[in-house]
């Protein structure tokens, strides 16, 4: 009943695309931020046209996050293997001449890892992925950039978090960010708040306590507050992507929210009819799941419909 209530909601040249036997994949798509007079991507992500990073066979790439470490930029993504139904977090290399590099995985686990939140805290790199479907919030500690992680600690949250970022760090502790889903399944989430502390007395020393939830606006559950990538700074505000969507098509296109004295107002939204992807048929682009940013490039996670091959 949901592919039947999915299909009848799908715009119809996409819908022909479907029928025909095109196939929904996920994909990075990235461009260098536009520095044209009146060209600054939002409210619209308009000026500019996206390419796709070069993927790997029976595979999907998304959720990408940008972390500079040591003069080179990297990115961090979910490798969903298709044949294993499972996602795994991998990283490649994006020099200054904009060639990706080769992926290569990073961390696995034997339940699903998607949405890694990378960031330096006390002089370390840590790592928190998308382990929701198991119910837990795990942190991972860097051994060695970027390929060797060790995880610190498992808490078990007893809910499932849709995706982790970070709020606010201090070295005496972190503020996280996480997208509860209904606990009866669905679409919809709300928004939670998470405090990460060193603590020598608790298993592996940290600790990690619940706040209220995120936000008077975000009390109830809703369809578009779903982390889509980490916090960026924007025309002197604090902005925070979420996924928005409907019932029919979960993550259908980007929520820009306005931080404001603790409070988030909604800024703007982009849709796929406010992209171009080279390459991607506009029929084809079915959605915008993520969005990370830095000074020199864009990030998008898209969903799209590729041909038949």
């Amino acid at each position: 009943m949901n592919q039947l209530y999915r299909l009848l909601h799908t715009p119809p040249a996409s819908l022909i695309k479907t029928l025909a036997g095109w196939k929904e994949t996920y994909a990075i798509a990235l461009r260098p931020v536009p520095t044209a007079p009146g060209c600054d991507p939002l409210p619209a992500l308009g000026q500019g046209r996206y390419t796709c990073l070069p993927g790997t066979p029976g595979h999907w790439y998304t959720d990408p996050q940008l972390f500079a470490r040591a003069g080179e930029r990297w990115l961090f993504f979910e490798d969903f293997d298709l044949a294993a139904n499972k996602g795994a977090i991998a990283a490649l290399p994006l020099p200054a001449d904009g060639r990706p590099g080769e992926p290569r995985t990073l961390l696995t686990g034997e339940s699903h890892l998607t949405f890694p939140t990378v960031f330096e805290w006390n002089g370390e790199v840590w790592l928190i992925p998308g382990t929701g479907e198991d119910r837990t919030l795990c942190l991972y500690r860097c051994r060695r950039f970027p390929d060797d992680w060790e995880l610190a600690r498992s808490f078990p949250v007893g809910m499932d978090l849709a995706g982790t970022i970070l709020l606010d760090a201090a070295p005496e502790a972190l503020t996280l960010l996480s997208a509860q889903r209904q606990p009866e399944g669905g679409p919809a989430a709300r928004l939670r708040r998470f405090t990460l502390r060193p603590d020598p007395a608790a298993e592996g020393g940290f600790a990690l306590e619940e706040d209220e939830p995120f936000g008077l606006e975000h009390r109830a559950y809703g369809l578009d507050v779903c982390n889509a990538g980490p916090l960026f700074c924007w025309g002197g505000q604090q902005i925070r992507p979420a996924r928005g969507g409907t019932r029919a098509q979960e993550d259908a296109y980007l929520q820009f929210w306005a931080r404001r004295d603790g409070r988030e107002t909604p800024l703007c939204a982009a849709t796929p009819r406010n992209i171009e992807v080279e390459g991607v048929d506009p029929s084809a682009l079915l959605g915008i799941r993520s969005y990370c940013r830095d000074g020199q490039l864009e990030v998008l996670g898209i969903r799209c419909l590729a041909r038949p091959r």
